[in-house]
């Protein structure tokens, strides 16, 4: 029994692990001296009598603050991730299988470590799927706030007729909005969008096809009944002999040269000239 209890206090423990180096200086102070420098006050007397020097100053301190405040939710959602979630499940599941084993018999025993081991990997395969979740969202953000991070040290390159602090201030906001979780979830949302509709394009333009003249005319030498689906070999051969050497290079890599050559639209001139050869 005793051994039984200690594996399950065993399995049930995890040792703490930050995974975060300590700060020095403390984020904290270096919040308390820049509100100084970010403040309202600042911003509005800089509009009032813009500088590249003002401009620059409070825009590189808010970049540092929008840092250190990034950095802080990233330790957060780390520790929280690492420790809120399989552990928590993992102590209920050690005490109640505890329970078990002090309240009876054998059947009792191997009930309790039953339900520990199986409700344990249940609860490790959902934290690790969160954990990957959450690491494509993380990973989005950090991406996100690098963009907009080049905009920014673009900007300061130029002079303040150019960049003026009033675009700096709406990119910093930018900067705060790539770092949050719902501005990650938009970010992939937006790139999914583009990668799905340019695939979409793609399979319009290859499978979206209304055939033309010449293909009509091919289909009738070729086909061998109704709906294609026998063909006159001797007449793919004569076709084929009458393909220009501009079509075979581009057919070259091709595993269905001949279903691409009476389907893609990009390649109707060269139905044209083949079906101009057979004499159809």
């Amino acid at each position: 029994m005793v051994l039984v209890l200690g594996l399950l206090m065993l399995f049930g423990g995890c040792a703490t692990f930050d995974g975060f180096p300590k700060r020095t200086p403390e984020p904290a102070k270096d919040l308390e001296v820049l509100q100084s420098v970010v403040a309202a006050d600042q911003v509005t007397e800089c509009l009032k009598n813009p500088t590249v020097g003002c401009r620059d100053r409070i825009v590189g301190a808010r970049i540092y603050v929008i840092d250190i405040q990034f950095s802080t939710f990233e330790e957060a959602i780390f520790l929280q991730t690492r420790t809120a979630g399989f552990t928590a499940t993992l102590a209920t599941l050690g005490l109640t299988g505890a329970a078990a084993v002090v309240s009876g018999g054998a059947s009792q025993v191997l009930s309790g470590i039953s339900a520990f081991i199986i409700g344990g990997r249940e609860a490790f395969q959902k934290e690790v799927l969160a954990e990957k979740t959450l690491l494509a969202i993380h990973t989005a953000m950090r991406a996100r706030r690098a963009e907009v991070l080049l905009r920014l040290r673009t900007g300061l390159d130029q002079p303040l007729a150019t960049y003026p602090l009033t675009i700096a201030l709406s990119d910093l906001n930018d900067y705060y909005n790539a770092g949050t979780v719902l501005g990650a979830l938009i970010g992939i949302t937006e790139t999914v969008g583009v990668k799905a509709e340019a695939a979409e394009s793609r399979l319009r333009e290859h499978f979206s096809f209304t055939p033309d003249p010449w293909q009509l005319k091919l289909r009738a030498a070729v086909c061998a009944n109704a709906d294609c689906s026998k063909l006159r070999e001797e007449a793919i051969a004569k076709a084929k002999t009458c393909w220009p050497d501009a079509l075979k290079q581009e057919l070259k890599a091709s595993t269905s040269d001949w279903s691409d050559f009476m389907l893609q639209p990009s390649l109707v001139q060269y139905r044209a000239v083949v079906v101009g050869c057979m004499g159809l």
